[in-house]
């Protein structure tokens, strides 16, 4: 397990190869870690020519050589809880640690399980499903996490089923210059219904490239939170496919503060009449952190909706960038889609880089996107210093009522205060360092 990892290897086709030999599953998992190898080769690492990765400077990762990672035992008091009861699935170094994990009573027809375990027992229910959504076909991260997944976590629900108790998935990385490639699969079946805490985090150096798919049929509700905690000198090259079925509901909320850069790619099919979609995004940046996060809302049906609310708190050398796409096929009559990027700047060195865009085919819809970048308002800070209130604590009321707007949606009251409490150690410590 010590073996170079083939990111940025001459060698890496003989590492996959390798990798490949010690697997123990389907044909059809095979050839399909094959052909995303095969894509990856062919697509090359991103380079700031293309015009998606052109502010995204990756040259701190190529120059590293990183490795499978090893074996690791996580003291269970250093991960994350809810504060409420759920099914918990942990993961270290890409692996499931059952000793870290718990799964309370649940429908029937409900499955909640380690995906490498799950594979074995239930190959029919994965490998239809199995990177088969679309989007993302020239993200390289993409392609080398379907080549190189060890595990991930596998949720299929079938039709009507509702899991009340919500599904914690933790993974965590302990570093030492290692690769990991978390593999998230969801499939809520027509009218099925969940909640899903998905957190990332770690120590030490290491990059992690998860992918997450979920697929919902007709009348499906996902409820899904992502937590990235990453390390301060980890990187995260995270993807997110989502394809939706008629009437079905996706309310996704990211919460982005770790890593020393991190991106998420994510692509959402509305294939279904009347389908909804709620994508809401926090990121806070400091010192030289970058953040990226690259969006596209695919209308393919009539009657959609969907929403784009995104944020970001930057201080210090911080950048980050926001790339959004509402795109509307001729056939999605009736959509109503909404886009806004939102930066506030704590440093005159902060950047954000803002790119809303829109392509509407149809003639008959409701769409629109704006973006703002700038300081606090002094004449606000001025009417609190006015009444008495010290200046570091007027910026942080200001901050703070910034960023907790995009809190306020979470339906988990105890995640929602405890990311609020994230939130306000964090932004203290910014106006702290900033005085």
């Amino acid at each position: 397990m010590t073996a170079a990892a083939p990111v940025f290897q001459d060698s890496s086709r003989p590492a996959f190869i390798e990798f490949a030999a010690d697997r123990r599953e389907p044909d059809a998992i095979a050839r399909l870690r094959r052909a995303a190898f095969d894509r990856f080769e062919t697509l090359g690492l991103p380079t700031r020519q293309q015009e998606a990765w052109r502010l995204t400077d990756l040259s701190a990762l190529k120059a590293m050589t990183f490795q499978r990672p090893a074996d690791a035992l996580i003291d269970a008091g250093a991960l994350p809880t809810l504060g409420l009861p759920a099914h918990r699935l942990a993961f270290v170094n890409g692996r499931f640690a059952p000793g870290l994990s718990h799964l309370r009573e649940m429908p029937d027809r409900a499955l909640i399980a380690s995906l490498d375990q799950a594979l074995l027992a239930y190959p029919q229910w994965i490998e239809p499903y199995l990177d088969r959504l679309p989007g993302l076909a020239q993200h390289p991260f993409t392609a080398l996490n379907t080549a190189f997944w060890e595990d991930g976590a596998f949720v299929h629900l079938s039709r009507g089923t509702v899991v009340e108790t919500p599904i914690h998935l933790i993974f965590h990385a302990a570093g030492g210059d290692s690769t990991v490639y978390p593999r998230l699969l969801l499939v809520l079946d027509e009218g099925a219904q969940a909640t899903v805490v998905v957190e990332y985090q770690g120590t030490g150096r290491y990059l992690n490239a998860p992918v997450t798919e979920a697929r919902l049929g007709d009348g499906a509700a996902l409820h899904y939170h992502q937590i990235q905690q990453e390390s301060p000198q980890a990187f995260h090259l995270g993807g997110i496919r989502l394809q939706q079925g008629r009437n079905s509901e996706a309310n996704l909320h990211l919460l982005s503060v770790g890593g020393q850069l991190a991106r998420t790619d994510l692509e959402a099919l509305l294939d279904g009449e009347g389908a909804s979609c709620t994508l809401n995004g926090l990121t806070l940046a400091r010192d030289q952190q970058f953040s990226d996060v690259h969006v596209r809302v695919d209308h393919a049906q009539p009657h959609g909706s969907s929403q784009q609310r995104f944020k970001s708190v930057l201080d210090g050398k911080a950048r980050t960038v926001f790339d959004g796409m509402i795109h509307v096929r001729p056939h999605a009559q009736k959509t109503d889609a909404r886009q806004v990027s939102r930066n506030l700047l704590l440093s005159r060195q902060a950047q954000a880089h803002s790119n809303p865009r829109l392509e509407i085919l149809a003639d008959d819809v409701k769409c629109g996107h704006g973006s703002t970048t700038g300081f606090l308002d002094p004449d606000a800070e001025f009417y609190l210093r006015a009444r008495g209130i010290p200046a570091a604590q007027a910026r942080a009321i200001l901050v703070h009522a910034f960023a907790n707007d995009s809190l306020n949606s979470i339906r988990l009251t105890p995640l929602r205060e405890r990311l609020a409490r994230l939130l306000a150690a964090d932004l203290a410590l910014d106006i702290m360092e900033g005085e």
